[in-house]
C-alpha cells in the first residue's frame, strides 16, 4: 500500500501545480505505458524524457510510471507474454539453462522478447488510455471544485 501512497501524493502535488487537465492526464498516461514495458530500469527515464519532449506534468509522468511496480510486475509480464503468444500463433518451449553464460541466456530470451514486448505494449496502451480518462476527470473535478471554494 506504500506504492499507492506515493503515486496519490505525487498526484496531488501535481494538481496542485497550475498545469492544464490535459498535460496532468498525458503525462500520468505516459508513465503507465512505460510502467508496463519489460525495461524495468528504464520506467522513470523514459517517461520524464516523453514529459519533458512534449511539455507534459513531469510528477504526474513520474507517478505514473510507478504504477506496475516490482510487486506486480511478474504477473503482469506473464500475463503480457501470453497475450502476446496468443496474437503471434507462437508455441515458445520451456527455456533449459544447461550452461549460465550470457550467450546462452540471450540466446534464450531471444525467442520470448516479441511476445513479451508485444503483449506489454498493447496492455500498456490500454492502460494508458484507461489511465488519461481516470486522470482528467478527476483533475477537472478537483480544480473546479477549488476554484468554486
Amino acid at each position: 500500500m506504500h506504492g499507492l501512497k506515493k503515486i496519490r501524493d505525487k498526484l496531488h502535488e501535481a494538481i496542485n501545480e497550475e498545469t492544464s487537465a490535459n498535460s496532468l492526464a498525458a503525462g500520468f498516461a505516459v508513465g503507465v505505458f512505460f510502467s508496463f514495458t519489460p525495461l524495468v530500469s528504464l520506467h522513470m527515464v523514459l517517461a520524464l524524457l516523453v514529459a519533458i519532449i512534449f511539455r507534459l506534468s513531469k510528477v504526474a509522468a513520474v507517478a505514473g510510471a510507478w504504477v506496475n511496480n516490482p510487486y506486480t510486475m511478474p504477473f503482469v509480464f506473464y500475463a503480457c507474454f501470453r497475450l502476446g503468444k496468443k496474437i503471434l500463433g507462437m508455441h515458445v518451449p520451456t527455456p533449459v539453462f544447461d550452461q549460465f553464460q550470457l550467450a546462452t541466456i540471450l540466446k534464450a530470451a531471444k525467442i520470448y522478447a516479441a511476445p513479451l514486448f508485444l503483449g506489454t505494449t498493447i496492455v500498456g496502451a490500454l492502460a494508458a488510455v484507461a489511465a488519461y480518462v481516470i486522470v482528467y476527470r478527476i483533475v477537472v473535478k478537483v480544480k473546479s471544485a477549488r476554484q468554486s471554494a
